[in-house]
């Protein structure tokens, strides 16, 4: 679930109430980047609780090929290819006949 947006700080609100929307925008603008700057420390105040793990992978499916974990191989032949190109070039011979 989305955290909800906190609430328009009073300065702000002040602001949009005085019609001086722009100087509300740098308010706010501020206001968020000295948020953004306490984030970090509560970040690492919250470092040292465990969390869980994602298992980790054994590596890729082909390494020589350099697959990544989870992905298949091409497996796909040039049978397909050449017969999309016949049906097309028949398709073709077709219309002109008409």
């Amino acid at each position: 679930m989305a955290k909800p947006n906190p609430p328009l700080p009073p300065e702000v609100l002040a602001a949009f109430e005085r019609r001086q929307p722009m100087e509300a925008i740098k308010l706010l603008l501020a206001n968020r980047a000295g948020l953004t700057k306490s984030a970090p420390r509560q970040r690492d105040q919250t470092v040292g609780t465990p969390k869980a793990s994602a298992p980790a992978n054994k590596g890729s499916i082909n390494p020589a090929k350099g697959l990544s974990p989870g992905e298949v191989p091409n497996t796909g032949s040039k049978f397909w290819g050449w017969a999309v190109v016949a049906l097309f070039a028949y398709l073709a011979y077709r219309l002109v006949q008409g």
